[in-house]
């Protein structure tokens, strides 16, 4: 099925193309200028998203730099980024590389010889001075420029860097800029930024990116980048007062990690949010879910199934193990939900990704309470929360459990993590299945329950764990199973 996205075209062949007309504004600055800008991406049908996301990005940073190219001729509001892609696009049109000319021999020809040649058929081999200046023609007219004292424009300048470019071989950078070192730390840590947290981690980036700017990351470069990153905190802090110093961090950590990967820049491992290196408002203290009581769960169970929709049903597993939204969300219908199992469970592995918030998160939770509601709405559940914009689904849910058991801030879904360590105590379960249900890092986290955990069959040849496992979670919910079971469709809260 062919792919809609702005920009895109696909030839009759099936290949892909970048086409998008230039602004008007420019056309009409510059009459003869092409009305349209065209890129092949190298790409076909069959290509991933993740390749022909990067692609379109590729091509869109190049669009800007030609609009950029054409209405501003002055070196200096170009950035070293923007000088080295136009570089790059300079020897990618006329198929040349960096270095390409760096090995050949340097030799010149005497006018003698050159007349012995002449004369007697002889070929002149060119040097690496004779071929970058064939390939780069515009290179004579720039040194012309040049001796005059004129100063050289953006286009000029990037001619002459093409130019050494090819005579140049290839060495190891010890400078990047933001966005190389960004491109590599994403490329080695294998975040794919199409989908997910990494479509996070990208966003966040390109947010930082518009405070500080690119810049260059190199041995003598560390108070500049210091300097930018404190003008994204100062800038975010005036655009949103209220910003917390938790948001900020949040924003900084992805970026400041990728500083971190450039090589050689013994100055990154000390790059820190903490201590004083940078002004950050003092942290706020969390407002941390209160742990529900016993009468206050049997109206929360009673409403979640005899009032079960897609929204309730992710509340009442949310309650089986103090689930957060995202493992909710990255859930496989075909990969992690045993519901038809003689134990009914599901596995929490992380989804396609494999991520949770850490590894001791990977986890199992035996299903005891609205087997039936559960099985009946939560693909629904899951294609709801992956519907909406990230934050939607905790800001609905909390909206539900304040209008059920109290306005007050406490209330929120987080407590149901609380209750849950609060009931398995009462209830006097093992460590190690505490940790394999609700995934507290406490406990054996190399017990076979956990190898269950990362193996694809789940529990098919060990079901005595599996069983383990589930009894104890109706031992922790043992006296709401039976009040389900005894009680009508209407229950009283105690106040």
């Amino acid at each position: 099925m062919p792919r809609k996205m702005r920009y895109l075209s696909e030839r009759n062949n099936g290949d892909y193309r970048y086409v998008r007309d230039f602004p008007s504004k420019l056309l009409r600055a510059i009459p003869n200028h092409p009305k349209q800008f065209s890129k092949e991406l190298g790409l076909d049908r069959s290509c991933t998203d993740t390749q022909l996301l990067k692609a379109m990005e590729e091509a869109t940073r190049i669009y800007d730099l030609r609009v950029k190219t054409a209405t501003n001729s002055d070196p200096n509001s170009f950035s070293e980024s923007e000088l080295k892609m136009a570089v790059e696009e300079i020897l990618r049109q006329r198929k040349l590389r960096v270095g390409e000319y760096a090995h050949v021999p340097e030799k010149q020809y005497t006018e003698e010889e050159w007349q012995r040649a002449m004369e007697h058929g002889a070929v002149i081999v060119p040097d690496k001075y004779d071929l970058a200046e064939q390939a780069i023609p515009e290179i004579e007219d720039i040194g012309y420029a040049e001796q005059r004292g004129a100063k050289l424009t953006f286009k000029q300048q990037a001619y002459a860097d093409a130019w050494k470019a090819l005579q140049t071989a290839p060495k190891f950078q010890k400078k990047q800029t933001m966005r190389e070192a960004w491109a590599r730390y994403i490329s080695d840590q294998k975040i794919d930024v199409t989908e997910g947290d990494g479509k996070d981690k990208q966003q966040r980036f390109e947010r930082v990116l518009t405070y500080t700017g690119d810049f260059t990351i190199s041995q003598e470069t560390r108070e500049d980048v210091q300097d930018r990153i404190q003008n994204f905190i100062y800038g975010k802090r005036q655009d949103n007062p209220s910003i917390t110093a938790q948001s900020i961090k949040r924003e900084l950590r992805e970026f400041i990690a990728a500083i971190r990967y450039v090589p050689r820049v013994d100055w990154g491992d000390r790059l820190k949010l903490s201590g004083n290196a940078f002004q950050i408002p003092k942290e706020e203290k969390p407002i941390k879910g209160r742990t529900l009581s016993d009468d206050e769960l049997r109206l929360f169970f009673s409403t979640c199934i005899n009032k079960a929709d897609p929204k309730w049903t992710a509340l009442l597993l949310m309650a089986h193990a103090g689930l957060g939204t995202k493992e909710i969300m990255r859930l496989r219908a075909d990969k992690d939900l045993f519901l038809d199992a003689k134990y009914p469970h599901i596995i929490f592995r992380g989804g396609d990704e494999e991520r949770s918030k850490v590894d001791s998160r990977l986890r199992v939770v035996p299903i005891v309470l609205g087997l039936k509601v559960i099985k009946a709405n939560l693909p629904q559940t899951i294609k709801w929360m992956n519907s909406v914009d990230k934050k939607t689904p905790n800001a609905t849910l909390n909206k539900r459990l304040r209008a059920l058991l109290g306005k007050d801030a406490t209330t929120k879904s987080h407590m149901f993590r609380h209750t849950w360590l609060r009931l398995s105590r009462r209830a006097r379960i093992s460590e190690d299945n505490k940790h394999a249900i609700a995934g507290w890092e406490k406990g054996d986290t190399n017990n076979t329950v956990m190898e269950r955990v990362y193996d694809i069959h789940g529990y098919r040849d060990d079901p005595e764990l599996l069983a383990q496992l589930y009894e104890d979670q109706k031992e922790i919910f043992s006296r709401f199973i039976v009040d389900l079971s005894a009680i009508g469709n209407v229950v009283q809260l105690k106040r």
